[in-house]
C-alpha cells in the first residue's frame, strides 16, 4: 500500500508540476504579448512625436520666411507712405505759399 500511495503522490505531484509549468508558460506568453504591445505603442507614439517635430520645424521655417516677406513688404509700404507724406507736405507748403502771395498781392494792390 505504501508503494501505491507513493505512486499516487508522485502522479499528483507530476500533475501539479505540469499545471505549474503550463501556468508559468501562460504567464510568460501573456507578459511577452503585453511587452510587444507596449513596444509597438511606444514606437507609434515616438513616430507621432517625430512627425510633429518635423512638422514643427517646417512650420518654424515657413514662419521665418513669411516674416521676412512681410517685413520687406512693410518696408516698401512705409517707404511709399513716407514719399506720399513728403509729397503732401510739399503740396501743402506750396498751397500755403500761394495763399500768402495772393494775400500779400491783394493787400499791396488793394
Amino acid at each position: 500500500m505504501e508503494v501505491e500511495r507513493v505512486i499516487s503522490i508522485s502522479e499528483r505531484l507530476q500533475d501539479l508540476l505540469k499545471n505549474a509549468e503550463k501556468e508559468a508558460d501562460d504567464i510568460v506568453a501573456r507578459a511577452h504579448e503585453k511587452a510587444e504591445r507596449m513596444v509597438s505603442e511606444a514606437k507609434v507614439e515616438a513616430e507621432k512625436k517625430i512627425q510633429l517635430a518635423r512638422l514643427g520645424q517646417g512650420i518654424d521655417e515657413y514662419l521665418r520666411k513669411e516674416e521676412k516677406k512681410v517685413t520687406r513688404e512693410a518696408k516698401k509700404i512705409l517707404k511709399e507712405f513716407r514719399n506720399r507724406s513728403e509729397t503732401s507736405k510739399r503740396t501743402a507748403e506750396e498751397k500755403l505759399q500761394q495763399a500768402v502771395e495772393l494775400i500779400v498781392n491783394e493787400v499791396v494792390a488793394g
